[in-house]
């Protein structure tokens, strides 16, 4: 390893002893020599700690940084911070990455230095890459971004490719006082940062599954729980990317539409848990639930939804405050997505007729 390597990689560690040598070997296997592996021990209460620093005692491209616990973004934050790297990706401690992952991101970036560098993931271990092979690569414009999002490749901090300096002279960092969200935020702000220091730029998709998401990993991840500030949290995810999306990007009204749809359906979601899963006294439930409907961030998903006429399943219950539909509709997610999305595609389609699609 040279003393600026090509590319720094951070792995937060958090409970990750089940998974933590699967990841950090698919990293120390890469074909590209040239990077340095950051493990940011997170307070672990298990032996992850002391397994980061058995490889770092091994390889001298790990290093390793003992931390008290402060979660993903705070993990993620130190690690940036440490990097020597000229670029930087992430990585979580229960995935996997294909052996040609960070040789084929560095190719597209030394070939391609005003664009974001993505990569597809799967979801089977099956799926990954582990052959040489001809990587089909795809190009996207600017304005696409809520494209990308809305069909699931962008979002996730660990399927791109940072610029570190950038990182460092912009100050784009994560959001430590976010629970859930703080990724999408992170790389919104980062994609704002980059394309206005590259305003020809654009996004480079690698078409192969470069990197494991191990869905069965995470089966007691944050990200399956329900916060007691969940609306309140998503919510100012989706406001900060929205901004940005709408006003930096100027994403099409499809786009647009689609991430509103989302986000009022995410928030069903997180109302149908406050009111129908969490424990402790239902008035103080319901309580909470109409404070947030009565918020601010309801009054702006009211107006947009009532002047741009997007449709949602959600939107009778938002606009009449109606807690019993919110209850009703989460429940039939829970229980029957298909059933949801059918009565969603059924009222979209009214909808449409009624008053024309969003274009």
């Amino acid at each position: 390893m040279t003393a600026q390597p090509e590319i720094s990689l951070v792995i937060p560690v958090y409970k990750a002893r089940q998974w933590l040598p699967r990841a950090v070997d698919s990293v120390l296997a890469q074909s590209c020599p040239d990077f340095e592996l950051i493990l940011v021990d997170d307070g672990s209460p298990d032996d992850s700690g002391a397994i980061c620093d058995a490889y770092a005692a091994a390889d001298p491209r790990v290093r390793v940084i003992h931390k008290p616990n402060g979660g993903a973004a705070s993990a993620r934050n130190a690690g940036l911070e440490a990097a020597r790297g000229r670029r930087l990706a992430f990585m979580d401690s229960d995935d996997q990455i294909s052996p040609f992952l960070l040789e084929c991101a560095l190719q597209q970036a030394e070939r391609f230095p005003d664009d974001f560098i993505l990569w597809k993931y799967c979801t089977g271990e099956s799926g990954l890459v582990k052959q040489r092979e001809e990587m089909k690569v795809s190009v996207w414009r600017q304005e696409q971004i809520g494209n990308l999002y809305r069909n699931g490749w962008f979002g996730a901090v660990w399927a791109m490719l940072f610029d570190r300096e950038l990182l460092q002279t912009s100050g784009v960092r994560f959001d430590e006082s976010l629970r859930l969200g703080e990724d999408l935020v992170f790389v919104f702000q980062y994609s704002r940062a980059l394309f206005a220091k590259h305003p020809r730029g654009g996004f480079r998709m690698l078409e192969a599954g470069l990197y494991f998401y191990d869905n069965n990993g995470k089966e007691n991840s944050l990200s399956r729980q329900f916060a007691p500030d969940f609306c309140e949290n998503w919510s100012r995810v989706f406001h900060e990317t929205l901004t940005i999306a709408e006003q930096v990007f100027h994403i099409p009204a499809a786009d647009s539409c689609a991430i509103y749809q989302n986000y009022l359906r995410t928030i069903g979601v997180g109302l149908h848990s406050v009111l129908c899963l969490e424990n402790g006294p239902m008035d103080e439930r319901r309580a909470r639930a109409r404070a947030w409907l009565a918020g601010p961030y309801a009054d702006q998903l009211r107006r947009v939804f009532r002047q741009r006429h997007y449709f949602s399943l959600y939107y009778w219950p938002l606009r009449l405050r109606w807690l019993g539909g919110f209850a009703r509709l989460g429940q039939m997610q829970a229980e029957n997505e298909s059933r949801y999305l059918t009565w969603h595609y059924r009222g979209q389609a009214i909808h449409d007729r009624i008053f024309g699609p969003v274009r």
